[in-house]
């Protein structure tokens, strides 16, 4: 009976147990199953389901007659998709055996497998040949996770001709913000550099999305619902792609810029900045050894020179000197002031380019023959106060608002600013320097083809654009139109006159002449013994020393269309090396004009 007792004991303990372990397995199946069940059911329908952003077409860039200048091309890529691969390391080293990696690409891969989560497809390799993609498909099964996609590349079939202005895209940075969804997505690249980077919202487009249905192995069975990506906008740009092309190619070899506008809308026909570079270098990590060497060049071939480049002005200031002068009445056309090859200032002299001096000058003389006594002495009548007045009016120290970033304002000094910059006072010595272009002013070159533009025109300021759709802004400067004529003939003597600086670069195009004024800026302060020794072959000086060489003009002169300036960085002189380039720009323009119009 005892026996049986403790048997009864034990099977009514272990019938509690088990009663309890399926009344807690049951409870626990209700709440798995009713509590949780919307949420475990969209788990397993995220396990069976794969939703994946698809990438739009960005927009095409195009030049004012319809060439394309930024396109698309479609192309198979290679991505990773790290929580499929059982070994994502051993899977890149197999790939890496049969599509060769560089260490840019690795480091980028291996950036991207960290800052991704695991379910999203990194890049691997893009722009892949028919070759490539047959011998990826014959070794999937040692691939695991390895997908072959087709992609969207970016084209820029003038390559280098358009390196500065449209820029290029590229492979988003540790410092690109990464709030777009558009960013999870394989192989995608934004505007990095000009209009590809100021009008990436409009290029890039919107995502699509495709809904698939896959296996246990993450592979797609079937598509459950597509939504079509919506491409991008295409822009036209005001640049003619037969200029831009041709300056280019006339600015050779040099450190140089040239910038080509029209006088009445400010549209930008040639925007060009040399050396140049191929933007497609950038579409992938750039390798070290490109790097390096577009870094190291002297003459900067990665920056937009019209836009980001300053320098002083030199002669192509006096313009402005000549203006204030003018408008305030402390100069006429026919003040004529004697050249005898340097002023004295005090102990100290401030000497003209030209040794032995001009003789008498009147204003449009002194323009011609780009005299630096007669702007010297001119100055001290005006006071600088003017003259800065008029650099400002002219749009000097400040950005032009053309739609691309990263514009430079320069500077237009003022006697506030020297004395917070220098703890000291404006002195005679500064109104000399400034009245040649030289000292504290600094410019770019598009300010200057709008200051030009402007006394061309007749008074309008006029906002430099590239893109064709954007409204022309302009204003009307407070300036005597008659002084801004005075002006004008001043500058049509500076190429036209026997004997002036630019004569040399003239032309006659079918009864169309180009006014200008010449250039030459110092990169460094000429000590008095340097100056007693006499003139020192160009040759003798080192290339960073040399002067840089500068031209604006207009044409044509008795009806201005356009506006040109000319930069050549430690070219030398104006008159020699950058009027003749500017001369073959103009023509180039008025030819392409007229052959538009037949």
């Amino acid at each position: 009976y005892e026996k049986n007792h403790i048997l009864t004991k034990r099977l009514l303990f272990l019938s509690s147990f088990f009663l309890l372990l399926f009344a807690i397995l049951i409870i626990r199946l209700f709440y798995l199953q009713i509590i949780l069940g919307d949420k475990y059911f969209l788990m397993a329908e995220k396990n069976r389901l794969s939703i994946r952003l698809t990438m739009p077409e960005r927009g095409k860039i195009y030049d004012r007659n319809g060439v394309v200048l930024a396109e698309n091309k479609n192309t198979f890529q290679a991505v990773l998709v790290k929580e499929q691969a059982k070994d994502y390391r051993k899977v890149l080293k197999d790939f890496a055996r049969l599509i060769p990696l560089d260490d840019e690409e690795k480091k980028q891969i291996q950036k991207d497998l960290k800052r991704k989560r695991d379910f999203m497809p990194v890049r691997l390799k893009d722009n892949l040949s028919l070759k490539q993609v047959a011998l990826l498909h014959l070794n999937a099964p040692d691939l695991a996770g390895v997908q072959i996609e087709q992609g969207k590349m970016r084209v820029y079939p003038e390559q280098k001709a358009y390196a500065h202005t449209i820029g290029y895209v590229s492979l988003l940075g540790d410092n690109d913000k990464k709030d777009d969804p558009l960013w999870d997505l394989p192989g995608y690249r934004i505007g990095k550099t000009g209009v590809e980077k100021s009008r990436n919202e409009l290029l890039k487009g919107e995502p699509g999305f495709l809904k698939t249905e896959v296996n246990a192995a993450g592979r797609s069975v079937r598509v459950l619902e597509k939504s079509q990506p919506i491409a991008g906008k295409d822009l036209v740009l005001t640049l003619d792609n037969r200029l831009q092309k041709f300056a280019l190619k006339v600015l050779g070899e040099h450190g140089a810029s040239a910038v080509v506008m029209d006088v009445h809308t400010g549209a930008i026909l040639a925007m060009v900045s040399a050396p140049s570079f191929d933007p497609s270098l950038f579409l992938a990590p750039i390798s070290i050894k490109n790097w390096e060497k577009l870094r190291d060049d002297k003459r900067a071939p990665l920056q937009n020179k019209v836009l980001h480049g300053t320098y002083s002005p030199g002669s192509i200031f006096k313009l402005v000197v000549a203006l204030a002068g003018l408008e305030s009445n402390s100069l006429k056309q026919y003040t004529t002031i004697d050249c005898a090859g340097h002023t004295k200032l005090g102990e100290q002299k401030f000497h003209c380019w030209k040794t032995q001096g001009h003789g008498p000058l009147d204003l449009i003389g002194a323009l011609a023959a780009s005299c630096d006594v007669y702007f010297y002495e001119v100055s001290q009548r005006i006071g600088a106060e003017n003259i800065l007045a008029i650099a400002r009016k002219l749009g000097f120290g400040q950005p032009t608002g053309i739609e691309m970033e990263g514009e430079k304002s320069g500077l237009v000094p003022s006697f506030e600013w020297k004395k917070q910059k220098y703890k000291d006072g404006w002195r005679i010595g500064d109104t000399l320097n400034l009245s040649i272009g030289q000292g504290f002013l600094n410019v770019t070159p598009l300010q200057i083809v709008r200051a030009v533009a402007a006394i061309a025109n007749g008074g309008m300021l006029v906002q430099p654009h590239i893109i064709s759709d954007t409204k022309v802004v302009s204003k009307k400067l407070d300036i005597d139109p008659q002084n801004l004529a005075i002006v004008r003939l001043g500058m049509f003597q500076v190429v036209n006159a026997p004997g002036a600086t630019a004569y040399n670069a003239r032309f006659n195009l079918n009864g169309m002449k180009m006014s200008g004024k010449t250039a030459t800026t110092q990169v460094r302060r000429i000590t008095k013994e340097q100056r007693d020794k006499g003139p020192i072959s160009e040759k003798d000086i080192p290339w960073q020393y040399r002067d840089h060489a500068l031209f604006a003009a207009f044409a044509p002169s008795d009806k201005p269309r356009y506006a040109v300036v000319v930069v050549v960085e430690h070219g030398g002189g104006g008159s020699r090396v950058a009027a003749p380039i500017a001369s073959k720009i103009l023509q180039e323009t008025l030819r392409l004009e007229s052959e538009d119009k037949r």
